[in-house]
């Protein structure tokens, strides 16, 4: 049988955790996040620039798993650049974009990648080397974070807007509230052409307020002992 393929893209902090857990939830679907293929115990992830090698043996490699699962997928803000060689591989490929309001993008990334610089080249004293997750993002001659991390989320808004004209029947462009209702999620998957009977009650928005509320409990609880 061959396998339909799925693409998620989008700035990350979007709703793309909970965009793989939704089409993971359905029947027939395998949706990955970001490389994570827990079958095989590894982690695929693919550079911002000059990794198109990798990136298709990557996706013929997803193509040729050997189940039952009718769609396959993967998400990663990486495949932007790469979109136009996708399509041109594989296309009846669906790309799905995740949009999140722009500054909460920007709070939670400072958030999550303290001590760390994605998107400045640098020479490790100011920021930590992370040589797993640098190679992923564009680099920009901005040495203030939020600032880089702003022009970020623009170009990369741009860009999906522009590849969404380009390509309608491939691309489609959504927010993470759309995983919060009924329509939203149907749309979804009517845009996915998926025939099967649909798992849409849950619910399936990436709770990380209350992550860190478990986090605050177990700092405090520390402090006690």
């Amino acid at each position: 049988m061959q396998k339909k393929l799925i693409i998620s893209i989008g700035t990350g902090r979007c709703g793309s955790v909970s965009l793989s857990k939704f089409l993971s939830a359905q029947r027939s679907v395998q949706m990955l996040h970001e490389g994570r293929l827990d079958s095989h115990k590894l982690r695929k992830l693919i550079k911002w620039n000059n990794d198109e090698e990798e990136l298709l043996s990557w996706l013929n490699f997803l193509l040729k798993q050997e189940n039952n699962n009718e769609y396959i997928g993967d998400t990663g803000m990486y495949f932007l650049p790469y979109i136009d060689l996708i399509i041109k591989k594989h296309p009846n490929v669906r790309v799905i974009v995740m949009v999140r309001d722009k500054k909460e993008v920007v709070k939670s990334y400072l958030k999550k990648t303290e001590g760390r610089n994605h998107w400045f080249k640098h020479d490790g004293e100011k920021w930590d080397f992370d040589d797993k997750w640098d190679p992923c993002y564009p680099k920009y001659n901005i040495e203030n974070k939020e600032e880089a991390l702003e022009k970020y989320w623009d170009e990369y808004l741009q860009e999906t807007n522009n590849l969404s004209k380009k390509y309608p029947e491939n691309i489609k462009i959504w927010t993470i509230q759309d995983l919060n209702s009924e329509d939203g999620k149907n749309n979804i998957l009517d845009f996915l052409n998926y025939k099967h009977q649909r798992s849409i009650d849950k619910e399936f928005k990436h709770n990380t307020k209350l992550k860190s509320q478990k986090e605050s409990i177990i700092n405090k609880i520390k402090k006690w002992f």
